[in-house]
C-alpha cells in the first residue's frame, strides 16, 4: 500500500518544503482539497463526521489546490499531485478542462485529478451557482465531457446543464489524466464505477471504507466495468496504527491518504500544523505505512 499525503490547513507558503521533504521520504503523491470559500454560518450537515458536525472556521487555510499543484510540480520531479476533491459541480466544464489540462502538462502527467459534488449548500450560494440540489447530475454530464475536450479537437455539446458551440481547448494532457471520484453514497459510487478510474475516500472509518469497497464491487459489477482496472485511495478517521492499515490492505485499499494531524505527536487541533514538525516525522510514518 503506497502513501499520499494530504495537505488541507496548511499555509501556502510551506507548501512547497513539505513536498520536497515528501519525495524525499518515499510519499508516491500529495492531495490537495478545496473550498473556494468559507461561510461564515452555514447550516449543511457534514457527511464524514462520524455524526459530529462540522467544525470550519472562516480563518482555516485551504489554498486554491490547482494553483498550488502547478508550483508543487515546478518544486518537485516525481511525487504525483492531486485533487482530493475538487468541487466540480462549482466550475464550468470547459474552464475545469483549461485548468487541469495546463497543471497535467506543467507537471509532465504526474496529475490525478479527484472530483466530489460537495456539500456544503451555504458556499454554492454565496458563489451564485444555484445548482445544489442537482450538483450529482452536473457531474455526471461534466465528466464525460472533459475527455472529449482533452483532446484539443473542436467539441460542440448541446445538455441539460451546459451547452455551447464548438469550441477547443489546448494544451491537451501529455497522457490521459486518471480520474478519481469521491462520496459514499449510491447515487457517488455508480458514477464513480460507470466513470472513473478509481475512488478517493476521507475522514472514514475502517469498517466504512470496507463497506465502500464491498458496494462499489457490486456497482461496477452492475455497469459491466469489473474487469476494468481501478484503485482504492483513502484516508482514515483518527489514529494511524500498523493494525488499521493492515485492515485497510486487507479491505482492498491501494493508496493511503495520511492526513498531516496524523504525522507526529498528537495535537490541540488539526488546524495547528507546523511543516518542519512534520517533515520531520513524515518518514518513519511513510515506513510504517508501507510495511503494515
Amino acid at each position: 500500500m503506497d502513501v499520499w499525503l494530504s495537505l488541507p490547513f496548511l499555509p501556502a507558503e510551506g507548501l512547497r518544503e513539505l513536498a520536497q521533504a515528501a519525495e524525499e521520504a518515499g510519499v508516491t503523491g500529495l492531495a490537495l482539497s478545496e473550498h473556494p470559500c468559507v461561510p461564515a454560518a452555514f447550516a449543511s450537515p457534514y457527511p464524514y463526521g462520524g455524526a459530529k458536525a462540522a467544525v470550519l472556521p472562516t480563518e482555516t487555510l485551504l489554498p486554491d489546490p490547482l494553483v498550488a499543484i502547478a508550483s508543487l510540480a515546478a518544486s518537485t520531479s516525481a511525487v504525483r499531485l492531486m485533487t482530493a476533491v475538487l468541487i466540480a459541480p462549482l466550475r464550468h466544464p470547459v474552464m475545469l478542462a483549461k485548468e487541469v489540462a495546463t497543471v497535467a502538462t506543467m507537471s509532465g502527467g504526474r496529475f490525478d485529478l479527484g472530483v466530489g459534488v460537495g456539500w456544503l449548500r451555504e458556499e454554492f450560494e454565496a458563489l451564485g451557482n444555484d445548482g445544489f440540489a442537482v450538483r450529482g447530475a452536473v457531474l455526471d454530464e461534466m465528466l464525460p465531457l472533459l475527455d472529449r475536450l482533452w483532446t484539443g479537437q473542436p467539441i460542440e455539446h448541446r445538455g441539460k446543464h451546459f451547452s455551447f458551440a464548438a469550441v477547443a481547448v489546448n494544451p491537451t494532457p501529455p497522457q490521459r489524466i486518471p480520474l478519481y471520484v469521491g462520496g459514499s453514497s449510491m447515487g457517488a459510487l455508480r458514477r464513480c464505477a460507470l466513470l472513473a478510474d478509481g475512488w478517493v475516500g476521507a475522514n472514514l472509518s475502517v469498517e466504512e471504507v470496507t463497506d465502500v469497497v464491498a458496494r462499489l464491487g457490486e456497482a461496477r459489477s452492475e455497469v459491466g466495468t469489473d474487469q476494468r482496472p481501478f484503485a482504492i485511495r483513502t484516508g482514515l478517521r483518527g489514529t494511524v496504527t500498523p493494525a488499521r492499515m493492515a485492515a485497510l490492505r486487507q479491505a482492498g485499499v491501494d493508496s493511503f491518504m495520511l492526513a498531516p494531524w496524523q504525522v507526529g505527536e498528537r495535537r490541540e487541533s488539526i488546524r495547528d500544523l507546523p511543516v518542519a514538525a512534520i517533515a520531520e516525522a513524515l518518514p518513519n510514518m511513510v515506513d510504517m505505512i508501507s510495511s503494515a
